[in-house]
């Protein structure tokens, strides 16, 4: 049924499940747990109901992922161009909204007319994904549902809910909204943060459609309510103008003593990039996520250094000059791919010996032409 399905080898699975949730409860605990409970607990003070705290396994099937929130099976998310798969049926989960069906059948069943539920889903989850300072493949995340009576399912509330959220979260900063249709919300919502002007994207949210309540067996004249999912990484850099994603994780002594509190960040020596250009010969159609997770691959232990990855160009064979072709070792039906790859290491200054050991070995794991040939562009620093 999924046609486009790869599966991870062990050693990949069991690196997942060993990689730490920064939403778990640690000493002392990480900003974006502190700032988590600053949402769920200012909730409460706001009126709405306190949370009953879901968490999960990282392992789930495929039906709680996709399935049972409305994906259509011949969606390219069902494939291996987003989803790490574990097996036939089962993945690392890519949304913490995974945890939720369960969850709203549970308290569907003992929920009271008038009666009001507050579901809070955070966790890390697992993707294929590009590679900047606002992006990284295994991002954090949190469900807000709140299922009610059918009224509650009102454009009114889920703004007020909105509001609620980025007001605890990140207060006083300016926010727009444009809609953006969700399989399991009516009337959804795209919600992005105003950052030095430029919009970042932090939640999605919307109405719990009735289709989902119905594909739950939950009577939608019954229960209604709001469905909300918000990128904990992006909120926490917001609160704390955290310039980078990667220093979230970043083990710098300097770095760590500044990731157990919401104060403002203090910057911390911004060391020299290293960028260049590989040009490599490629089995058409690959997506910048797919080429992002092959690059990290083959970067190994290396891979934090790898600060942002771009797609510069795509060429047919037929768009290249012959000369090209042959340097290139571009074999009949590939197609010639431009990655721009800028390197920088948050502790310290890379070598220009490491950085060329590293770009040589992303060339070579990427690289699907012809055994030795290809090309490197000059190294650029910005």
């Amino acid at each position: 049924m999924y046609s486009l399905k790869k599966y991870l080898t062990y050693d990949s699975v069991q690196t997942a499940l060993a990689l730490v949730d920064l939403t778990a409860p640690s000493s002392p605990e990480h900003a974006i747990r502190i700032l988590l409970n600053e949402v769920i607990e200012g909730l409460a003070k706001k009126g709405w109901p306190g949370a009953e705290v879901q968490t999960g396994p990282r392992i789930v099937s495929a039906e709680e992922n996709y399935g049972l929130l409305g994906y259509d099976p011949a969606e390219i998310t069902l494939g291996s161009e987003h989803t790490r798969w574990v097996d036939d049926h089962s993945l690392l989960r890519t949304q913490t909204t995974s945890q939720i069906p369960a969850a709203l059948q549970r308290v569907a069943q003992r929920r009271q007319p008038g009666e009001t539920i507050l579901l809070a889903a955070p966790g890390i989850t697992f993707r294929r994904d590009s590679r900047d300072r606002w992006h990284c493949a295994e991002p954090h995340q949190m469900d807000i549902w709140v299922l009610g009576d059918p009224d509650l399912s009102a454009r009114e509330h889920l703004l007020r809910l909105v509001g609620d959220i980025l007001q605890l979260a990140v207060p006083d900063k300016p926010w727009v909204y444009s809609d953006s249709p969700h399989h399991y919300t009516e009337g959804g919502i795209e919600v992005n943060l105003l950052n030095d002007g430029l919009p970042v994207e932090v939640l999605e949210c919307g109405c719990i459609a009735s289709s989902l309540l119905k594909r739950l067996q939950i009577d939608p004249l019954r229960h209604g309510g709001l469905a909300l999912g918000m990128g904990l990484d992006r909120l926490t850099m917001l609160r704390k103008g955290i310039p980078d994603i990667r220093l979230l994780r970043d083990s710098n002594a300097r770095v760590q003593a500044q990731m157990n509190d919401l104060k403002p960040w203090k910057a911390v020596s911004r060391l020299p990039s290293i960028t260049r250009d590989i040009s490599l010969a490629v089995t058409p159609g690959q997506s910048e996520e797919v080429l992002t997770e092959k690059m990290l691959q083959a970067a190994g232990e290396c891979s934090d250094w790898i600060e942002e990855m771009q797609i510069k160009g795509r060429w047919s064979g037929g768009q290249l000059p012959l000369q090209a072709i042959e340097r290139l070792g571009l074999l009949p039906g590939q197609e010639n791919v431009l990655l721009r790859v800028v390197l920088r290491d948050c502790s310290r200054s890379i070598t220009t010996a490491e950085a060329n050991g590293l770009y040589e070995k992303i060339q070579s794991a990427l690289h699907e032409g012809i055994p030795g040939a290809g090309y490197k562009m000059d190294t650029q620093k910005r």
